[in-house]
């Protein structure tokens, strides 16, 4: 619900209150988003001297009135306000200063498309729109808030007149005048992504940027704000995504009056976007709130994702069971070979086979042909349209490995236009992995990608492809655009990419993978309904990288696959069932030879697939709780939205002699249902509250259980 009275502006979900006003110098003050209230929050703010608080000039000779202290809706730079700033804007003579008082606004029903964006548009939302005025340059920022359930969607468009402007940054901000915060973020490196961490807001900034041009396996653009006393089960929280998938800035600062504020938004220090007579859009912010802890606060915002974000015309299927060769083959493979690979996928009960890394012109290493793709024919002993027309005759689906953004400055590509890559004109390039970004902020460039996908999708007969990134942008050098604004228009070209392919090709799904898990969130999770969550497939260390990324994305998204052992990247040796039994916590697969596997192998494999496939929409459709992560044992439980089913995972990391207990409270259930565990019928009261002995024999490391729990 939206309520406007006396320039105060009321945002009401399902569990939470937004409320904004503007005062008398018309700024917007953001006054409250917690738990639901009622009346003006305003009445909780004082004025009074601050000593050395600079106040703007039209407030006379009132010292008790200062944007240093107050809470913003927008902050910038330059008005005294000594914090960190959201917004900063150079005029055209070079100052730094810019002042955004309010014009008008409008409520309305239904969300709406931002142009080259990935947008949230909901129909039967509740929408606000606030319109703020600069005094100087007469540029005006639209502010959006998109209601719905137990979430709120800021959108921000930055509109220049005749008088030229740089937007040097641009943040979402978010003040609040007193309390006892937490951040929680989610770092990592290739191969251990999106680890959980907890950090006091004190005073000084703590902040978080990536400036390689994507998200990164370093630290991702999602963040949870909490009360300092929040758990798994209690307390206030709060989390911010960007729906982007280029650089972005995170800082999180206390001021010397006690007041918090949080910002998150596109670009770092390389961003600067000249304006005049034109417009550009932010990418929408994703905020969804709970007052019951942090796994609540997940399964609110892991709903709003799977119904409005994640791509819909895939959103009510189950992702396929796909095989990908990678593990099995790497670079050495025949047409020949890969149709056994296939043959054997089939016969396990796969849907999909994958072709991974080195099909095409003479890529037999990571050294070279990236940009020129055409099948390597000596290699494969055929043609892609045979290869894919005798996998399919198998029964099977086919799906391809393209890294359409990367060119080798030894292919065919670069030679003919070195000029479609970032580099700097007068310094060698730096490398990555020994190949080049290609310029997708070239509208060239991008036609050229659509051409060759068009080709391969259609003569490949594509169910599936792999969108692979592999290296971050180092020089920030086009031929054709501006450096400044390169990190934005780079992102753009890569959408309009995904856009096009969505719209050609409904059916195919395209699963988003860079290194692993270094470019996942809400941008990509918009148009490919899945991401490869991590270049590590050992299942003791998936643990941790699913349980990390469950705080903020949907395991349906997650790529998860069964691998050999010893694993590729551990060499850890552990159980098939414990490897399937982890990958089922995600977008199920197999990353291995079966041609290698013994019979007994093959039978257990057959038989983990249909049990996925039994629960796949469990799995998908339900409620995902973390019920136990420590370094000895972890365990999850996935429940359908009904609370009439349930399906429970738990793996022992190490054994101990002696070993303690692990009992775990089933919370997802309902106290007033009986449900069949094991033969056994169960209270629900008693497994919610007292709780279930998981019943690891301690034998081994590394053992799994997996129960079925079923209502009576």
């Amino acid at each position: 619900m939206i309520k406007v009275e006396n320039n105060l502006f009321t945002l009401t979900g399902d569990n939470f209150t937004y409320q904004m006003k503007v005062d008398s110098f018309g700024r917007l003050l953001h006054l409250y988003h917690g738990p639901k209230i009622i009346g003006d929050a305003s009445s909780i703010i004082s004025y009074r001297d601050r000593g050395f608080s600079a106040s703007p000039y039209e407030a006379g000779f009132d010292r008790t009135y200062s944007y240093d202290y107050l809470p913003l809706e927008i902050s910038t730079l330059g008005e005294g306000d000594f914090r960190t700033p959201g917004i900063i804007i150079s005029q055209e003579d070079g100052t730094t200063s810019s002042a955004f008082i309010y014009k008008e606004h409008r409520v309305y029903n239904g969300s709406n498309k931002i142009k080259g964006l990935p947008s949230v548009v909901i129909e039967d939302a509740e929408c606000l729109e606030i319109t703020l005025e600069e005094e100087l340059s007469k540029a005006k920022i639209i502010l959006t808030y998109i209601i719905k359930d137990s979430s709120l969607v800021r959108g921000l468009e930055i509109v220049a007149g005749d008088k030229k402007i740089k937007l040097k940054k641009a943040l979402y901000t978010f003040d609040y005048l007193y309390g006892s915060f937490d951040v929680t973020y989610f770092e990592g490196r290739h191969c251990s992504e999106r680890t959980r961490k907890r950090a006091t807001i004190n005073t000084g900034a703590l902040t978080f940027t990536s400036r390689k041009g994507a998200t990164s396996h370093q630290i991702n653009n999602g963040f949870i704000i909490c009360d300092s006393n929040t758990t798994e089960l209690f307390g206030s929280a709060l989390s911010l995504e960007l729906l982007w998938s280029g650089s972005f800035t995170f800082f999180a600062e206390k001021n010397q009056y006690g007041s918090t504020r949080v910002g998150l938004g596109m670009g770092s220090e390389f961003f600067e976007y000249e304006l005049q007579n034109s417009s550009i859009a932010l990418p929408e912010l994703l905020i969804t709130f709970s007052s019951n802890g942090f796994s609540d606060l997940s399964i609110k915002n892991n709903r709003f994702i799977m119904s409005h974000i994640r791509r819909k015309n895939l959103s009510k299927l189950n992702n396929p069971v796909l095989l990908n060769n990678w593990e099995a083959t790497y670079f050495d493979f025949t047409g020949e070979k890969l149709l056994s690979i296939a043959k054997e996928a089939k016969a396990l009960g796969c849907d999909l086979f994958v072709l991974d890394d080195g099909w095409f012109s003479n890529r037999n290493d990571d050294l070279s042909s990236l940009g020129d793709w055409f099948e390597n024919k000596d290699k494969l002993k055929m043609d892609l349209n045979t290869l894919s027309s005798l996998i399919t005759k198998e029964g099977i689906a086919f799906g391809l490995w393209v890294e359409p953004e990367m060119v080798s400055e030894n292919s065919i590509l670069f030679k003919n236009h070195p000029e479609w890559a970032l580099m700097l004109k007068n310094k060698k390039p730096v490398r990555g992995r020994y190949q080049l970004v290609l310029d997708l902020s070239n509208k060239d460039v991008v036609a050229y990608i659509k051409s060759f996908l068009d080709d391969l999708i259609t003569r490949g007969k594509l169910s599936y492809m792999k969108w692979d990134y592999n290296r971050f942008i180092t020089d920030f050098f086009s031929s054709v655009t501006p450096a400044g604004k390169i990190e934005y228009d780079y992102i753009l070209g890569l959408y309009s990419i995904f856009e096009y392919l969505n719209e050609k090709y409904p059916h195919l799904m395209i699963e988003g993978c860079s290194g692993g898990g270094g470019r996942f969130d809400l941008g990509l999770i918009y148009y490919t309904p899945q991401s490869w969550l991590s270049d590590n497939t050992d299942a003791i260390e998936r643990l941790d990288i699913e349980f990390g990324s469950s705080y903020l994305y949907p395991i349906a998204t997650f790529g998860s696959h069964v691998s050999a052992v010893p694993n590729h990247q551990t060499h850890r040796v552990t159980p098939l069932f414990t490897r399937s039994c982890v990958a089922m916590l995600g977008s199920y697969g197999l990353e291995l030879d079966p041609t290698k596997l013994s019979e007994e192998e093959k039978n257990e494999i057959k038989f983990e697939i249909k049990e996925y496939k039994k629960y796949a929409s469990l799995i998908k459709d339900g409620d995902f709780y973390r019920l136990l992560d420590s370094n000895e044992a972890s365990s999850a439980l996935c429940v359908s939205r009904d609370k009439s089913k349930a399906l429970l995972i738990a793996v022992n990391r190490l054994s101990h002699g002696n070993p303690v207990d692990h009992h775990v409270k089933l919370k997802g259930l309902d106290e007033n249902k009986n449900y069949l565990i094991n033969g056994k019928v169960i209270p629900g009261s008693l497994l919610v509250n007292a709780g279930l002995l998981l019943p690891f024999t301690f034998s081994n490391d590394y053992e799994a259980i997996r129960l079925y729990i079923e209502e009576v």
